[in-house]
């Protein structure tokens, strides 16, 4: 297993977009990325050109996870991993390039969503990352967030 990280281009949204709709928990469908969340390919090319950064992991060039972050509100948008690849540190390397990135762009408090459901992993993932229920809601989603000096280690991989 060869794993390598680098920043996304858009080239890379056919695989973002594939990979998306491939894990297991919080899975959507390409119809639900683009009503419920409004994302399409045009909207993350668009992005991808003004405050949207992301990262992709891949395995002998095959991409197995992302994860990508708004600089314009601090918030980490996504990350997901291909469930194979789950457990191997791939999702906390992402999102540590996103938290990384975020703090050096200025925000002292970065966030993002997740289900508190303890049967969905997201919540566990993030909190044993430092990341910090604040009190406040989205839908079903409670906000976490991260404040710079209080971030984890930063895996490798």
């Amino acid at each position: 297993m060869e794993l390598t990280v680098r920043e996304m281009t858009a080239a890379d949204l056919p695989a973002f977009f594939d990979l998306r709709i491939s894990t297991l928990e919080n899975a959507v469908t390409m119809q639900e990325l683009e009503e419920v969340y409004g994302v399409t390919p045009a909207s993350l090319a668009e992005g991808l050109q003004s405050s949207l950064r992301g990262w992709l992991c891949e395995d002998g060039g095959k991409a197995v996870g992302f994860a990508m972050g708004d600089q314009a509100n601090g918030e980490v948008q996504v990350v997901a991993v291909l469930p194979r690849f789950e457990g191997r540190g791939v999702g906390a390397a992402l999102l540590g390039r996103v938290r990384d990135w975020l703090f050096a762009e200025g925000h002292s408090e970065i966030w993002l969503l997740a289900n508190p459901d303890p049967a969905i992993r997201a919540s566990g993932f993030y909190e044993a990352l430092g990341w910090r229920p604040n009190g406040r809601w989205q839908g079903e989603d409670h906000v976490l967030v991260l404040h710079r000096g209080k971030t984890e280690g930063k895996p490798e991989v």
